[in-house]
């Protein structure tokens, strides 16, 4: 096998569309996998009607040597409206062993959630955690050198990505689906996150910068294929001044007809970030803040920081949306009541409550929430991965929305299906 070219199929699984979301991350595949010599070909099963019976169709035309899959989330994450997507995953890997006979690859952001457990669940042959730029392309060489020895496991985050790249984008995705109602589609700056949340799945991650002549060569294809508002998919856009500055600016000054959105954190921020952002395109930001960290003393941010934050952007006139967080194990109401304070006074253009914090297994929240109590609700019997959603609360639901008071500039994550940039 070691003197054939494996042509690779890549597959996006993600059909979770409040909002429709472009396979960002997949597209980023294409490339490198056509610079190492394998022939690619794409499906979207986004809005497929038979999402199985498309795929076995497209695979037995396509024939490839291995089947990859993106898989973007292993549920919603919210209480309120979970759904569980892995059932479906593991049905379309079945459908894609059946029809070729070949290995099946899963990756894709719903890695970080879990590696080893999500494979054997979704009953794929290999599993890439992380960027996958360098990462799968090695592995369909070890495939196609030897199947046998190829491993199950590769980590993505130790090869890192290719920071020069230039990814055409709209060539192998149709966006005209997606871009129907104004939604933005991703492009990457950064990828991986230094900061330690103790709830998130990208917390200590390995932080991997793109060349800015590379991203903006990125979103002028993004412009002629005919989007509007570019999402900036890094974890929070602000992760170093100087680099945020030189990519703000640089935006800036190509003048790409795009909005942009995008996550920002707290800090560092300064009011020549706040001037960029709105210089470049930046109408509406989403500010993630746990209340939690507002009162801990050992905490990268505080009040200051984040009334300082929405007061720079509002002075540019771009709405901020916050994400706020409450009811962490062991954190005290009174800690909870601090932030909705410190929000009813900042005005910023609505904030998102999430009360019920979804546990992963490879996040440190789980052991805290078993050490604080509390409540846990979802699937806590015979689920020790956590795959399956797990939820934990300490808020009581009726003294949360007594404390809110009625308050329109306060939403309840997961009591409709918009998201904080489809609501400024």
């Amino acid at each position: 096998m070691s003197g054939t070219t494996l042509k690779v199929a890549l597959v996006n699984t993600n059909r979770y569309l409040h909002p429709p979301v472009v396979p960002a991350g997949l597209e980023y595949l294409v490339e490198p996998l056509e610079q190492a010599g394998h022939p690619v070909e794409v499906l979207d099963l986004a809005f497929a009607e038979d999402p199985v019976g498309e795929l076995v169709r497209f695979l037995d035309a396509v024939r490839p040597g291995v089947t990859g899959l993106s898989v973007r989330n292993v549920d919603t994450g919210s209480f309120s409206t979970s759904l569980f997507f892995l059932d479906d995953v593991a049905s379309l890997v079945d459908a894609a062993k059946q029809s070729t006979g070949k290995p099946v690859v899963v990756g894709g952001s719903a890695t970080l959630c879990a590696g080893e457990a999500l494979r054997e669940y979704v009953g794929a042959d290999h599993l890439v955690t992380g960027p996958g730029e360098v990462a799968l392309p090695e592995l369909v060489r070890s495939i196609q050198s030897d199947p046998a020895s190829a491993p199950a496991m590769v980590d993505g985050w130790s090869r890192g990505i290719i920071p020069g790249a230039c990814h055409p984008r709209g060539r192998s995705i149709d966006y005209a689906p997606y871009l129907e109602g104004g939604h933005p589609v991703g492009i990457e700056f950064r990828r991986g996150c230094d900061w330690a949340c103790r709830f998130c799945v990208e917390r200590k991650t390995p932080r991997f910068t793109r060349d800015r002549d590379a991203v903006l060569s990125e979103a002028l294809s993004l412009a002629e294929a005919g989007v509007g508002m570019a999402f900036l998919c890094d974890t929070e856009v602000n992760q170093d001044l100087d680099g945020t500055h030189a990519l703000l600016s640089a935006i800036a000054d190509e003048d790409l007809g795009l909005k942009w959105s995008g996550y920002f954190k707290p800090t560092p921020f300064d009011p020549l970030t706040a001037r960029l952002a709105a210089r470049s395109g930046f109408e509406g930001v989403t500010l993630w803040v746990a209340s939690v960290d507002l009162s801990g003393g050992d905490a990268p941010y505080g009040a200051r920081e984040v009334t300082r934050f929405i007061e720079l952007c509002k002075a540019e006139g771009t709405r901020v949306a916050v994400d706020l967080l409450v009811g962490y194990p062991g954190e005290s109401d009174e800690s909870i009541e601090r932030a909705f304070a410190l929000l009813a006074g900042a005005r910023p253009a609505t904030v998102g409550v999430t009360a019920h914090i979804r546990l992963y297994e490879t996040t440190p929240a789980a052991a805290d929430a078993a050490r604080a109590g509390g409540r846990l609700v979802g699937a806590v019997e015979d689920n020790p991965s956590l795959l399956k959603p797990v939820f934990y609360s300490s808020v009581d639901p009726d003294w949360l929305k007594e404390k809110i008071g009625g308050d329109k500039l306060f939403v309840m994550e997961g009591e409709s299906r918009t998201v904080n940039y489809q609501r400024i």
